[in-house]
């Protein structure tokens, strides 16, 4: 296997959960196989054949589904769950696994300090980057020795979020890689990578979970039968998000509530939105929609919505629907910045409600 894997796909398509499971198989003293074959359909399937003992269940081992996404060189095993390797991965000390994360995604992903680097002082905020000082613990790590006797992996995820210094100083490490050391690393957008480093790794791009994954995954989550079809229309196939429905609910009522408003819609009678980051998103999906259904095309985002998205694309002027459209944008890289909520609500829903007032 080539040393160093770069997986990148867009947010949601399930990089950290395959990226996690390969890591585990790799580490695992007891993996299984698993053989591809060709379906009759010439899609590939996955089947499972046990070389040891274990669990075929979540989350040691990748599904079918989930592995047909991989390389297949990525996933011809799956870790068994039960052996001394699994057992320390369970706890999150396995000695031989070393994972670079943003501090501050480190709920989201699962991670505890004591699987990353020292605990942070209570009074710095949590990093939204990979420090230098993370990379630096790796590339010292990498060069060490293995304390099961077997393989390492250095799991670096999200990779765009390596500042400057971090990205220089894991590209040393890149350049000349430990031996016994599989580097797995995950980015949403490749373009926010440096060339040198995209260069030094094999690169696969994630394609988007299919519709059986998709809505396996959906099944975990709190989301009822009967709006599954929307949900996965709304996050394109993204599901590996903490919350794939975010904002739909309210898109839909926002909808619906200037529908029964013939003209010049008032901003204070419309649905707050969950908050200014979601209803930015949100409004980017529905302009999209509204420009497709403008040009003749069908929606993405909200298919079940068409016969109102057609009659609310005719009363916006074109030009003021692209001039909106790139403002969200905008608004949408400033969203991580703190702000008073209320306020931003209102100016959102004031700025979209504009859109349908008569006039330029």
């Amino acid at each position: 296997m080539n040393s160093a894997w770069l997986i990148h796909a867009p947010q949601g398509y399930g990089k950290w959960p395959l990226l996690q499971r390969t890591a585990n198989a790799l580490l695992c003293e007891s993996p299984q196989s698993l053989t591809a074959s060709q379906g009759n359909a010439g899609s590939p399937q996955v089947s499972l054949t046990p070389t040891g003992g274990g669990s075929a269940s979540r989350p040691w081992g990748l599904s079918g589904l989930e592995a047909a996404r991989l390389p297949a060189v990525l996933s011809t095993s799956k870790a068994c769950g039960h052996c001394a390797s699994c057992a320390l991965l369970a706890a999150g000390t396995h000695p031989d696994l070393l994972i670079a994360a943003p501090e501050a995604m480190w709920p989201e992903l699962g991670l505890n300090p004591s699987e990353e680097t020292a605990p942070r002082s209570e009074t710095r905020t949590a990093s939204q980057e990979i420090r230098i000082e993370q990379i630096r613990r790796l590339n010292d790590w990498s060069v060490s020795t293995s304390h099961r006797g077997r393989a390492k992996v250095a799991l670096i995820y999200p990779v765009d979020a390596l500042n400057a210094a971090a990205a220089n100083a894991l590209l040393k490490t890149l350049e000349e890689p430990p031996e016994d050391v599989q580097f797995l690393l995950g980015a949403h957008r490749l373009d926010a990578l440096l060339p040198t480093i995209r260069s030094r790794c094999r690169l696969a791009a994630l394609p988007r979970p299919g519709a059986a994954e998709a809505q396996q995954q959906l099944g975990g989550k709190t989301v009822a039968s009967g709006t599954q079809q929307a949900v996965l229309a709304w996050c394109q196939g993204a599901v590996y998000q903490t919350n794939p429905a975010l904002g739909l609910e309210w898109a839909e009522s926002l909808l619906d509530a200037l529908s029964r408003q013939a003209a010049s819609p008032q901003s204070s009678t419309l649905p707050p939105p969950p908050d200014q980051a979601a209803g930015v998103a949100a409004l980017l999906k529905i302009g999209s929609d509204l420009q497709r259904v403008q040009s003749g095309a069908p929606p993405l985002y909200l298919p079940q919505k068409l016969p109102t998205l057609t009659a609310l694309a005719q009363r916006i002027a074109p030009r003021k629907l692209a001039d909106a459209l790139d403002d969200w944008r905008q608004k949408q890289r400033l969203a991580g910045f703190p702000l008073n909520q209320a306020l931003a609500s209102d100016s959102l829903l004031l700025e979209f409600a504009q859109l349908f007032s008569r006039g330029d």
